[in-house]
């Protein structure tokens, strides 16, 4: 009985602890992107400078596309972050950022493979590392999974398989990772966001 209740007090706090953590990580996201928020809210000029200090950025640069986009201004995103690859970085930071993941953004983060799977299903591989948590700092570069994308995918299409199993960078090829994402991740769903 006792074992019931601790277990059930350990899940409570787990979930009261990420839910704490992500709403921080959402508002701390906000207030650095509440400018140019204000800025398509008040139909105000927003210039180069601005969107590409956000965008340059792979925790921001989703948001700022969706954000945009909800206003019918994706033609001022800035063009050289307007790719399938940001795109498709932005999302695994994101994904990374998550309190059950990485619990951060990744210090550094690098494309290093495009792998095409059957049916023309295209993902990018990447190697990131980070100094915080330890763990995390003792493995180094370490490689995550983004996709799948078509040949005709728009750059900021959501995937439906983004993940890292957080192995270290040359202990598995980008290639081997990229198989075990797609037959292990979301099984079921063999055209990302686009069947």
């Amino acid at each position: 009985m006792v074992f019931i209740f601790l277990a059930e007090a350990t899940l409570l706090y787990r979930e009261f602890y990420i839910r704490r953590k992500f709403r921080k990580l959402a508002i701390a996201k906000y207030k650095l992107v509440e400018p140019i928020h204000r800025k398509l809210a008040e139909n105000t000029e927003i210039t180069e400078v601005e969107l590409l200090q956000i965008a340059e950025d792979p925790s921001l640069r989703c948001g700022l596309f969706r954000m945009l986009d909800a206003y019918d201004k994706n033609e001022i995103f800035p063009p050289n972050y307007l790719t399938v690859e940001k795109g498709a970085e932005g999302y695994l930071v994101n994904w990374l950022e998550f309190p059950t993941e990485l619990g951060s953004a990744p210090d550094e983060i690098e494309v290093i493979a495009k792998i095409t799977m059957e049916a023309g299903l295209d993902y990018y591989a990447f190697k990131y590392r980070s100094q915080w948590p330890p763990w995390a700092k003792q493995l180094g570069w370490m490689i995550g999974v983004s996709g799948p994308y078509h040949r005709k995918s728009n750059p900021y299409d959501v995937p439906t398989r983004v993940f890292s199993r957080f192995n270290p960078f040359g202990s598995i090829s980008p290639k081997m990772e990229v198989e075990w994402v797609h037959k292990n991740i979301n099984p079921k769903k063999t055209g990302g966001a686009f069947s």
